[in-house]
């Protein structure tokens, strides 16, 4: 059995072993083996390195085997000179990439060591001494290919396996300021929030919701490596595939940038489904520049940089709004009755009109705030149009530092900031804003700080170390619109406003209507600190390249959302109509002040989260023969339960039906949960050079993700949130109306928890880290100058993450829910138990075949295509004994990639005129074809009567031939189940549209000295204008059951113009 002790046992047994630098995944390797023109090894060989840009060199001799090795090396191009007493030296030039181990053979002839031989100035093509799974993002891709927004994880989606990541993800939302959007990238079928995000090796995990922390400008980056499979022992901490952005360097030359970037809406095309109204204003501008180069010649270096992005944009909105009779209590309008709910029986207001000492004044305030209609009719007679706003900079600076040959430190600071607003509906009215509808409308203050150092040290020609340390600090603020502002008790609403995160205007949802107050989840405040630290050493004996090292991240984050800290206040037809419900009207019952329900959900405390992730590992890259060499590693990793600087935490033991709080009556501090200490990863992988330019790698590994990222986990519940509701009147079903808009809201009081009821958050005592096994075959071949690569990747996951929405229904039958909840008998007033467990199972199986083409004749290239197929299991939505497997919602079966980059070689040596007109060219392009992603068909309305969803029954194939937007499969394959029972429609069962987009860029570059350039750009993002559809409404039972109604997270065509000065 694991537990502490044996966890700190395999600690001491692995830190005992030689030490490794963690900083493999930034920096790279050179290695060799050094024989005589017979094959013999040669030991004693003087092997010097030399950094081109830095003259940085480093020297060291070949062992007894022959071999040598220098690790920790910056990336860049370097020169290799081999030299020994008899033979003539040999010299080559390699370009090293971020994880890149290049091996150079030299053979040496018989000579004086003045003879000198230069071998082939390029790099290896093949890597023949890694088994890892990896794609490089190179600079020039980075720099030249069409990016929009210049954000570099649009690169990183081009790598063979990922993917933009789903709408119902973290690509969710559609707010500029939604960092979930611009983080999404899946990565062989796992979710796109299991990645392993670093900068310089340094983490940049936002763990809220798992977004990326800080993105550097697109001109800092050097490249970007991802890791996708059979990683390198010394990375850990995913599911998905590790993401590392490499900043640049400076060197003994100055080299910079300039740039602006520039759209407006006059370039860009409508969307599909909105050809009808005006295309939204837009004015978009990203400038910046970048300089880089020596502070002392040969010793200290800089890089900085800055990138600001403004953007206005129009937004636009149809809603219905009452028109100026209804807001004075006339509805003569309306061919419906208005009933009087204070009559019994009700009776009919005379002429549809309510006298005016019947107005709820704090009604005809909220109306104040709505503007009239633009146009005639009484539903969607208002068009709204708002600027949305946005202001981001980036700012990067890098410092590196050559003590002497042994010596070595570098310093980054990088940091993000972004200020949007995000309109309403309504415009503003005397300083308050009345909202009216939107996409979480009001002020977000974003900033993240991303700081890293490293310092490495050569012991001696086969000892080298490293040591580490980083902070990460992401900060996101998101406020209501009027928050600040305590609205609405100036409105005469009591008990709403108590404190700053209580201020703003209650939100009041009208039926048939726009609503209007602030959005309902906001304030939303969120602050993230990490830190890390490691330290590292390489021990390089015989054939053995022994690594190894230990380290902590330390995370400390605070997340204060409540559900609906201002109350939400519900008005519909109810509280008017006939109390048989025949006519009514919800503007009616507004300005008669009768709510149909009222509720408020309100966290009592600011919470403070920690965690804490210690790893170790250890590698040997064994050298076993000339051409085989097997990667054998061992890591381990904890990733410690939640807890809560107050023990402000609370969760449910399942088992026993007991609510846990921390910290009382002997619950830990994690409210129960146990560490998970069995993370133990064993890694072994070959890679063997074949004839013919050959190579062959594989591998078998274990991986370990925290599933409990996701914010679920933060347990919060009763006592220390308090909910009120939600509370319906009595006049909501014929009676006479008892609550009454003018009360306001209880002021919040913690919930008893003598007696729960309404909501528990829980997670399993017992929960355990998704373990991975991960193994891979590729078989990748040099061919004049290309490589062609094919394989075969596959995982297999166990305790797999799930959020299972409630473990507290009822089965599926007649009579009232809640006497029937599986929790009915020991949480008799209990209503929904949310559960975060890992139980759950995965798989994913994927042929991958690539296609890559150095720069040629002006031409660079990269291709893939993947097959794939992903599936999982879960607890069914009406039954969690029900356990479902099912294709997963990562499933993407097809995908091509295509990647390229092409230097026009047109009259390059032309004369004068001609060639500044004619010459100086360059296309770049991206296309991408992928098929479509499933989709699950429900009942619009659950029939089972569990108090969870469910879905129909299935009568046939749903699929259809040809698919149109209009109906995207058949409809009548599916049919109601009978009531009280589940239908036998499985989840998963159907795939969506595919998608299709090819972006394009055309470049003129233009000589203005030796060493400068001028570079005018022009960039369309899905050329061709294809819509990239979202999966149809699979809503059972809805209209427009079966069509797709609107556009994934494709974008219709935009264009982009750019100059760039670069020095």
């Amino acid at each position: 059995m694991f537990n502490a002790r044996w966890c700190a046992g395999v600690l001491v047994v692995i830190l005992a072993l030689p030490a490794a630098a963690a900083a493999q995944v930034t920096t790279a390797d050179i290695v060799g083996r050094v024989t005589d023109s017979s094959g013999a090894v040669l030991p004693g060989a003087t092997v010097t390195i030399e950094n081109l840009a830095t003259h940085d060199v480093r020297t060291a001799p070949t062992n007894e085997t022959g071999d040598y090795l220098f690790n920790l090396l910056p990336i860049g191009t370097y020169t290799v000179n081999v030299e020994l007493q008899g033979f003539a030296s040999q010299t080559t030039r390699v370009v090293l990439s971020a994880g890149d181990r290049v091996r150079f053979d030299p053979k040496l002839q018989l000579g004086q060591v003045q003879e000198s031989v230069l071998v082939t100035a390029e790099s290896p093509l093949l890597q023949t001494d890694t088994a890892t799974v990896s794609a490089l993002v190179s600079e020039k891709a980075v720099q030249d290919l069409p990016v929009s927004g210049r954000n570099v994880v649009r690169l990183v989606q081009l790598v063979p396996g990922a993917f933009e990541g789903l709408t119902n993800s973290l690509a969710t939302g559609n707010r500029p300021d939604d960092r979930r959007q611009t983080s999404a990238v899946s990565i062989n079928g796992a979710m796109d929030n299991q990645n392993n995000h670093l900068i310089d090796g340094i983490d940049n995990n936002e763990r809220s919701i798992g977004t990326v922390g800080v993105k550097p400008s697109i001109d800092a980056i050097a490249e970007v490596k991802v890791q996708t499979s059979m990683y390198t022992a010394e990375v850990g901490r995913t599911f998905g595939g590790v993401v590392n952005i490499i900043t640049k360097s400076g060197g003994n030359a100055f080299h910079g940038s300039g740039f602006e970037f520039f759209r407006n809406d006059r370039f860009d095309a409508r969307n599909f489904f909105a050809t009808s109204i005006p295309k939204p204003k837009l004015s978009q501008n990203q400038y910046g520049g970048s300089l880089g180069g020596p502070l002392i010649r040969n010793k200290t270096f800089f890089f900085a940089d800055f990138e600001r992005f403004d953007v206005t944009q129009g937004v636009t909105a149809v809603v219905t709004v009452p028109t100026a009779k209804m807001r004075a209590g006339d509805f003569s309008e309306l061919s419906t009755v208005i009933y009087d709910p204070t009559t019994t029986p009700r009776t009919p207001f005379a002429g549809n009109i309510i006298s005016s000492g019947r107005l709820e004044p704090v009604a005809l305030k909220y109306l104040s705030l709505y503007p009239l209609p633009t146009s005639a009719g009484l539903a969607n007679n208002y068009t709204g149009v708002r600027d949305r706003t946005q202001v981001n900079s980036t700012t990067d600076a890098r410092v590196d530092h050559i003590f002497d040959a042994q010596n070595r430190l570098f310093v980054r600071y990088s940091y993000n900031t972004g200020d949007t607003f995000t309109p309403p509906v309504f415009p503003i009215v005397n300083g308050i804003e009345g909202g009216g509808g939107g996409s979480f409308p009001g002020k977000n203050d974003t900033a993240a700080h991303n700081f890293g150092a490293s310092y490495s040290k050569v012991f001696s020609p086969s000892l080298v170390g490293e040591f580490r340390t980083g902070y990460l600090n992401v900060n996101i603020a998101s406020y209501g619109l009027n928050y600040g502002s305590n609205v609405a008790a100036s409105f005469g609403l009591p008990g709403v406003n108590i404190d700053d995160l209580t201020s703003g205007l209650t939100p009041i949802t009208l039926t048939g209507y726009a609503g209007a107050g602030d959005a309902t989840f906001l304030p939303l405040i969120q602050v993230n600190h990490t830190w890390q630290g490691s330290g590292s050493l390489t021990k390089i004996k015989g054939p053995h390249s022994i690594k190894g090292g230990a380290g902590l991240i330390n995370r400390n984050f605070s997340l204060y959302q409540s559900n609906s800290p201002l109350g939400t206040i519900t008005f519909n037809t109810t509280l008017t109509d006939n109390g048989a419900g025949s006519g009514g009207n919800t503007i009616a019952s507004f300005v008669l002040g009768y709510p149909q329900q009222v509720t408020r959900i309100v966290s009592l405390f600011y919470p403070h989260y920690n965690t804490k992730e210690p790893f170790a590992f250890v590698q040997d890259d064994w050298r076993a023969t000339s051409n085989l060499t097997l990667n054998l590693g061992l890591r381990y990793d904890v990733f410690t339960p939640y807890t809560e600087q107050d023990n402000h935490l609370v969760n449910v033991d399942i088992a026993r039906s007991a609510i846990l709080v921390a910290g009382q009556n002997s619950v830990s501090r994690t409210a129960g949960i146990q560490t998970d200490y069995s993370n133990l990863a064993p890694r072994l992988g070959f890679s063997a050079t074949l004839p013919a330019l050959t190579v062959v790698r594989g591998g078998y590994g274990l991986s370990f993700y925290p599933g409990n990222y996701m914010s679920q986990s933060f347990l919060k519940s009763a006592p220390f949130t308090s909910t009120y509701g939600p509370v319906i009147s009595n006049a909501a079903s014929g009676g006479v109306p008892n609550l009454f808009l003018r009360n306001g809201l209880p002021l919040p009081a913690a919930t008893d928890i003598t007696v729960p009821s309404g909501t528990f958050q829980a997670e399993e005592l017992n929960f355990r880290n998704t373990r991975t096994h991960q193994y891979n075959l590729f078989v990748e071949k040099e061919m004049s100058g290309n490589v062609v690569g094919a394989g075969y990747l596959g995982w297999k996951a166990d305790h797999l993450t799930q959020y299972i929405g409630n473990v507290d229904l009822a089965p599926a039958g007649p009579g009232a829910i809640q006497p029937r909840r599986a929790f009915a008998a020991t949480l008799p007033n209990v209503s929904a138990i949310p559960l975060v467990a890992s139980d759950f199972e995965g798989t994913y199986n994927a042929m991958q075949v690539t296609f890559q083409r150095r720069q040629q004749s002006g031409l660079t290239l990269s291709s893939s295509y993947t097959l794939a197929h992903a599936v999982q299991t879960n607890a069914s939505p009406w039954d969690v004994t029900v356990i479902e497997r099912y294709d997963s919602d990562f499933d993407v079966r097809h995908r091509f990639v295509l990647s390229a980059n092409y230097e026009l070689p047109f009259l390059r040596t032309a004369p004068g005129p001609v060639h500044a007109v004619f010459a100086g060219w360059q296309v770049n392009g991206v296309a991408v074809l992928q098929s479509g992603i499933p989709f699950t068909v429900a009942n619009g309305t659950a029939r089972s009567n569990t108090g969870g969803t469910d879905r129909p029954n299935q009568l046939g194939n749903p699929q259809l031939d040809n698919p149109t937007v209009a109906q995207w499969f058949d409809v009548t394959a599916f049919a109601a189940e009978p009531i009280n029972t589940a239908g036998n429609t499985g989840r998963n069962t159907l795939h969506g549209p595919p998608m299709r987009r090819l972006d394009l860029s055309l470049f003129k570059n233009v000589d203005l000295t030796a060493s400068t350039r001028l570079q005018l750009r022009a960039e369309v993002f899905n050329v061709t204008n294809t819509p990239s559809f979202s999966n149809p409404n699979a809503n059972f039972g809805t209209a427009g059951f079966g069509s797709i109604t609107s556009t994934g997270n494709n974008i219709p065509r935009q264009m982009q113009f750019a100059v760039k000065v670069l020095f």
